[in-house]
């Protein structure tokens, strides 16, 4: 490995511009260790100062973990954010110092242990921390980099694909629902005529058969190879709106190994991440719909959209909920039943009335109870089975409940 790759990516001189929006307690801390490693390398050899700068990084960790874990995430405040950023920039670049005094007389193995657990304290900087303003894309650019010294080593599941038999699959739709409309590779203005403006549910074939994801992501040795090393947030738990839930940080290959092919009884979802901003080097596999061009507001110019991943076994659920914009859920390997209402059926659907889930609704769909729920039975829902290489268009604010039948990847494009 080429010296110091995070010394040579680091912008020192914006790094330290950076310190003025962290609390005053933390910067004082931070602003030696960045004099030294801008201006000198002098005492970089120093094993002894590099374990001293490292525990000093470590403390300021423990300070700002406080505040990130006190109260709800939305409240705390952005400097903390800021401050872990930056700490974890920091111990990302000691470490690697580090890693190069000992890399003389350590094994292949734990020269790969020594930068995996780099990119796991890098990874958790992205999760938890906020892109500095000066350089946003800075801990992903050296993650990024540092992989690629380790990603020749797989750890999948030593399978070609992740086996997946569509024969098995029940596409049929239940009784009482409608099927949701199809269309073969719509025309830009057949879709905005057809399907953005009406706002109705529509499953649109043939538009990703470009996607290099379509054949590569089903190889476990692919993924791992890219990704295998990163640090990721999992869900553990049937579904959101039980009191198992839970969240865990894994990495990556564990969760494919352990929830994905082997199926451990505990369900595992990578639910709801941006990992294509966490590992963008995925994102040369596939391509932003053309479909997302459309606003619904005329007088603005349309955003980029928000790209989340939904990976994980067969079995996981995503509660009946509606959310704000538009969606392109697109699958790119398993079949995933998608239960669908309209906003007009809310009354019917018993939404929860509490803060946190005012957008998710109490009935199950699939295990109906009348007696429980007795509007329910007036509700009149679309169903669709969703398979490779399909989007299906969801309107916002249109309710919708996610069954995954086989192990499956879908990536959602929200936009406004």
């Amino acid at each position: 490995m080429a010296r110091s790759t995070s010394m040579v990516t680091v912008p020192w001189e914006l790094l330290a511009e950076e310190l003025k929006n962290i609390p005053i307690e933390i910067r004082l801390y931070l602003a030696s260790t960045i004099d030294v490693l801008r201006a000198s390398d002098k005492q970089l050899t120093s094993e002894k100062w590099i374990g001293t700068s490292i525990t000093k990084i470590e403390a300021c960790l423990d300070r700002t973990w406080e505040m990130l874990n006190s109260g709800y995430w939305k409240d705390v405040p952005v400097e903390y954010r800021y401050s872990y950023s930056l700490c974890i920039v920091i111990k990302a670049v000691l470490l690697e110092l580090q890693y190069e005094i000992n890399a003389g007389h350590s094994t292949e193995k734990e020269k790969k242990a020594a930068l995996r657990n780099i990119i796991s304290q890098i990874d958790k900087g992205i999760l938890l921390g906020a892109p500095l303003s000066s350089v946003p894309n800075l801990l992903t650019t050296i993650a990024a980099k540092l992989n690629s010294y380790c990603g020749d080593e797989s750890s999948g599941a030593n399978l070609e694909e992740i086996p997946i038999d569509g024969d098995k699959i029940n596409d049929a739709i239940l009784s009482g629902f409608s099927e949701v409309a199809h269309y073969e590779e719509p025309s830009m203005e057949s879709f905005y005529r057809k399907v953005f403006m009406p706002k109705y549910p529509a499953v649109l074939t043939g538009c990703m058969k470009h996607w290099k994801a379509l054949a590569l992501w089903k190889n476990p040795d692919y993924l791992c190879k890219i990704a295998g090393s990163r640090t990721v947030p999992i869900e553990i738990g049937s579904r959101y709106t039980e009191e198992d839930w839970t969240q865990h940080l894994v990495s990556f290959s564990e969760f494919l190994r352990t929830h994905v092919i082997a199926s451990d009884s505990r369900v595992g979802y990578l639910a709801q991440h941006q990992l294509f901003e966490q590992i963008p080097e995925l994102k040369e596999d596939f391509a932003i719909p053309e479909y997302c061009s459309f606003s619904d507001d005329e007088n603005n110019d349309v955003e980029p959209p928000d790209i989340n991943a939904w990976f994980g076994p067969g079995g996981t659920v995503s509660p009946l909920h509606f959310d704000p914009k538009n969606n392109l859920l697109s699958q790119i390997f398993g079949y995933k039943r998608i239960i669908l209402y309209h906003p007009d059926e809310t009354d019917n659907l018993y939404p929860y009335n509490t803060r946190l889930l005012n957008n998710t609704a109490q009935v199950d769909p699939i295990n109906l109870d009348y007696n429980k729920w007795p509007n329910f039975c007036k509700a009149k829902g679309l169903m669709c089975c969703l398979k490779p290489g399909e989007m299906l268009y969801i309107p916002p604010k249109w309710w919708h409940h996610v069954t995954a039948l086989t192990p499956s990847f879908s990536i959602s494009f929200w936009w406004s």
